[in-house]
Formats: structure tokens, sequence, C-alpha cells
């Protein structure tokens, strides 16, 4: 006797798989920061936490620490942020403000932490308030 499922039968919606969504992946793709770009080892993240210099805004708090060769970037949330979810959305918030800027700090770590405010600020007022803790992280 063969199984039934509980839609009786009915066809199903699209499917959400990777696959059905090739075109939109493959869109995002071609703006995300490159591999060289992220600061990606725990390691160096901790660094960054550990020696780094602070920058506090609104709605993040910036850590840097000089290096020789090209700005490495990463984005975390405060664990004052509740839920998987709101802590993703925050660093999303972050990364796309950082994606969109016009003008890029050289020879940085860079590590974005993402405060509760984070997930309330206007994302205009999220990018004008890096634009400004960059300069003065540029400062001499």
């Amino acid at each position: 006797m063969g199984a039934r499922s509980s839609s009786g039968g009915a066809r199903k919606d699209a499917s959400g798989s990777a696959s059905s969504r090739a075109g939109v992946k493959a869109a995002v793709g071609a703006h995300r920061l490159s591999r060289d770009a992220r600061l990606r080892h725990s390691n160096d993240i901790q660094a960054v936490f550990q020696h780094g210099r602070r920058e506090e805004r609104r709605a993040f708090v910036l850590l840097w620490c000089p290096r020789p060769g090209a700005t490495r970037v990463a984005f975390a949330a405060s664990r004052q942020i509740r839920g998987a979810v709101s802590r993703n959305r925050a660093k999303r918030r972050l990364r796309e403000a950082y994606r969109r800027l016009e003008t890029r700090p050289g020879r940085l770590d860079l590590v974005f932490v993402a405060r509760p405010s984070t997930l309330v600020v206007e994302a205009g007022a999220i990018a004008r308030e890096m634009e400004q803790a960059l300069v003065v992280v540029t400062r001499p």
C-alpha cells in the first residue's frame, strides 16, 4: 500500500531550494565582498578585539588595527541583540552599508559590532555613521 502525503496529493508550491533561486543568488553574489576583503579567521578577529582601537557610534562599535596590505573587514553582533534572526539581520544591515561605501580606508583590519539600535535606525543613517567613523579612523 502506497504512503499518502498529508496534502492529499495536491501540487506543491515552488521549491525554496538554492537551485530554484539561482538567478537571485547570482545577482547578490556579484556584489559580495571578495574573500581577500573579509577578515575570516577567529584569531585575526580576536587580535582586533584585544589590541585594536574603538570608535563608538549609535548603531555600531568599530574596532580597528593597522595592518600591512589591503583592508579586511568583519561583522559581529552584540550579545545584547537577542535571537539569531535579529543578530543576523543586524550584521546584514552593516554589511550592506559597508558594501555601498564609495571609498574605503586602506591598510586596516576593521570589525563592526552591531548594537541593538542597528535594527531600528534607518539604513541611510547607518551609512552616514559608518562614513563618519571611517573618516575618524583614517585621520593621521
